[in-house]
């Protein structure tokens, strides 16, 4: 209880206080009239290398993906491969 007590004493002191005045009006006026910041240039080239070798994994999975269409547009095709061999 009487932890309970002294936790109470605080916060009623705490809720008395007021809390310091800070002016930040300066600091605020001068980042904004400074005006827009600029990004750093890092150039073309390095994204130009990046672009280059997506669009090269993109066309092979295209190739990929195209030949694996033709192959197992119909799965069963192989089912009845098996059977004619065997029928014959």
């Amino acid at each position: 209880m009487r932890e309970e007590k002294f936790i109470k004493n605080l916060a009623a002191k705490a809720q008395m206080e007021t809390p310091p005045e800070v002016d930040v009006t300066d600091r605020v006026m001068a980042i904004l009239t400074e005006g827009p910041r600029t990004a750093p240039a890092i150039g073309e080239a390095p994204l130009a290398w990046v672009a280059a070798v997506s669009v090269i994994a993109a066309v092979t999975i295209a190739f990929l993906g195209i030949a694996a269409w033709q192959f197992l547009s119909d799965p069963l095709i192989e089912t009845f491969n098996g059977i004619t061999l065997v029928m014959t």
